[in-house]
């Protein structure tokens, strides 16, 4: 008989999902517990003084309780014994309710020796059940009480996620090491308390509250760090890859939660201490398991339809979430999964959507999380390599041609940050002057292939929201798309040189031809349209923090102020800004922009001193160093007369 199997009894599915809330207590207590504990408890075998003639132990009672049972006998005299009007417990219910009572006061004493208790008695449980198992090896039944007792044990340590001071005690006691072989423990449940214990300590709301999220943040790193000398996550890793989530037995859904707990364990060290991610992902061997696990649904089954073949299950989307994480928070980790086969992986994911559409909201965020990590690659200069000789630019292609999918829309946001300057090393001591060179020639070339094999078209079509029922709901679920096409297309205009074929095939699209009619025209209309809605959001914001801060002139107040804009759409509208400035070299072109911007108020001045900005930010990024309008004054300086947009396409 499996183990397994005498403890799937007393669990329910409710057990097995995630909460948001901790736990603050472990598992009900069996009667035995409560005996020992002596809390009201009776004993049937037992005499009146109790057992081997110490006297019964008996619960305390207030004057109040006193009060109340008095109360109770009238009320039974009334009424031949009290059936209708007793509590309707029995001896052994009220003293499970004592025992409760009792639980939550000890929970709001808990201290250091009560954490030394706890620690005893874990040691004392392992032992026992260690000892119950080699000497009861072929009968689970024997040893499933110390287990139970184990289970019990682990379950009482949750108690330290609600006062965080006292995880050092379990070091300085030799804990850690008991909870590292506990890992490897036959029992998964046994595996499942331990792993769930870390998660809980490690969680955000248990060291960021109450205003002490400094000192609990440090002693819960310091935690971990204990844990990874103890290798804890080399176990860690192990233990994922013995899980078997496909099966839809008790242990299948058991193992699933083990592998969602695992994953929220490394999510919480990235928000608890960043520095120390690359460690446990190195020590998990976390990305291989990870590129493995995003290609691969619990739902797959031979012969099934499309619905249960490739759809994302939660744990896959998850997986997919984790990578997004973990790239987004470590550099190092973009290099590395460029590197390797997680860039290639993550392609093939996003290629499934070539004809397909997510049919629910987890597959739907699956799809997001493969995209956004694609974008954190290819921000990259190994990134941008891999993405160009994988054929990521044609992929994009594919993708922007089917209409009515969502990852037309998406594709964007890989594209804009493909062509977009690498991000470089930031603990990097080097001048990472190749780097970025290196990166701008992918660009150039990724600019190039995407012109030439006819991009303009889809990216117009995105521009200028064409398509009819279920294209232009998807417009409105995703109205960053605008920012995006926008970004695209600057980019586009950066990255081609000034007489080469791409750059006219792009200018052409604002330029008056006799076959062409007006539609030149609207798409001015509509660059200059969302050049105007972005101005007035970031005007908006720029007029009340300047009413605000009106007697601050310090520095911080100046990167306050810009973050601020930012938010409200300042990057856009300097994007607008660029694509202005490139058609306005165009005589007709500039001559019917200006009209245009003169309707509201906004002339081409203005545009070439927001670009100005931009161009100062860009090459000083300290701005405390060297205040914005310092900066943007110097430009001015450096050019002879007003300043005009065709100025600022020098710098851009």
């Amino acid at each position: 008989m499996d183990i397994n199997d005498i403890f799937k009894e007393s669990v329910s599915s409710k057990t097995l999902m995630p909460s948001k809330s901790k736990r603050k207590l472990g598992a009900t207590p069996g009667l035995r517990t409560l005996k020992e504990g002596g809390y009201g408890i009776a004993n049937a075998s037992s005499s009146a003084d109790g057992v081997d003639g110490e006297p019964a132990k008996r619960v305390k009672r207030s004057e109040s309780d006193s009060a109340d049972d008095g109360a109770d006998d009238d009320d039974d005299a009334d009424d031949e014994g009290g059936r209708f009007f007793s509590d309707g417990l029995t001896t052994d219910e009220k003293g499970v309710m004592t025992w409760v009572d009792n639980m939550e006061i000890m929970d709001d004493a808990l201290d250091q020796a009560a954490v030394q208790r706890m620690v005893v008695r874990l040691e004392r449980a392992v032992s026992k059940n260690t000892e119950d198992r080699i000497k009861h090896a072929n009968s689970p039944q024997l040893f499933a009480e110390s287990e139970a007792d184990l289970d019990e044990a682990l379950q009482r340590l949750l108690l330290l996620a609600n006062d965080v001071q006292y995880l050092g005690v379990l070091e300085d006691l030799g804990a850690l090491s008991t909870l590292v072989g506990l890992m490897a423990h036959e029992n998964a449940d046994i595996t499942l308390d331990v792993i769930q214990f870390v998660v809980e300590v490690t969680a955000e709301d248990a060291w960021s509250h109450e205003g002490e999220s400094t000192e609990e943040r440090e002693l819960v790193s310091a935690f971990v760090r204990a844990l990874a000398a103890q290798e804890f996550f080399e176990v860690l890793g192990q233990n994922l890859r013995r899980l078997k989530e496909d099966s839809d037995s008790f242990e299948g859904e058991a193992d699933r939660m083990g592998v969602f707990q695992s994953l929220s364990l490394v999510e919480n060290i990235v928000s608890l201490d960043s520095t120390i991610v690359s460690s446990v992902v190195s020590a998990m061997d976390l990305l291989e398991w990870l590129r493995a696990r995003i290609t691969q649904s619990v739902y797959s089954r031979a012969g099934a339809k499309r619905s249960t073949t490739t759809q994302a299950d939660p744990n896959q989307q998850y997986a997919a979430e984790l990578v997004s994480i973990l790239l987004h928070s470590n550099w190092q980790l973009r290099i590395e999964a460029s590197s390797g086969q997680l860039g290639l992986t993550l392609m093939e994911c996003l290629a499934k959507y070539k004809k397909l559409t997510p049919e629910d909201e987890v597959e739907m965020e699956y799809l997001e999380n493969i995209v956004d990590s694609i974008c954190m690659m290819v921000s990259t200069r190994v990134g941008k390599n891999v993405f160009v000789e994988a054929e990521g630019v044609e992929l994009l292609l594919v993708l922007q041609q089917q209409q009515q999918h969502v990852a037309r829309l998406l594709s964007l946001k890989i594209l804009d940050y493909a062509m977009s300057p690498a991000h470089l090393d930031p603990d990097s001591k080097d001048d990472n002057g190749d780097d970025a060179a290196q990166a701008k020639v992918l660009a150039v070339s990724m600019a190039k292939r995407y012109i030439e094999n006819r991009g303009l078209k889809y990216l117009f079509s995105i521009l200028m929201h064409q398509g009819k029922g279920g294209v232009q709901r998807l417009y409105k679920k995703y109205p960053e798309t605008d920012e995006r096409a926008v970004s695209c297309l600057a980019s586009l205009l950066r990255l081609t040189s000034r007489d080469s074929p791409e750059r006219w095939r792009l200018l052409a699209k604002f330029a008056s031809t006799p076959t062409d009619g007006s539609s030149w025209k609207l798409y001015i209309d509509r660059i200059v349209e969302l050049n105007i809605e972005y101005f007035e959001c970031v005007q908006e914001v720029e007029a009340q923090s300047d009413s605000d801060s009106e007697s601050e002139a310090d520095s911080d107040s100046e990167v306050e102020r810009y973050s601020q804009r930012l938010e409200a759409g300042l990057f856009s509208l300097q994007m607008t800004d660029i694509v202005v400035a490139f058609v306005a070299e165009d005589p007709k072109a500039r001559e019917y922009i200006e009209l245009r911007l003169k309707r509201k108020g906004r002339t081409l001045a203005m545009v070439a001193e927001e670009l100005a900005e931009y161009v100062a930010v860009r090459e000083e990024t300290d701005l405390q160093a060297a205040p914005r309008r310092q900066i943007i004054q110097r430009i001015k300086e450096s050019h002879e007369g007003p300043l005009t947009v065709a100025h600022m396409l020098d710098h851009i």
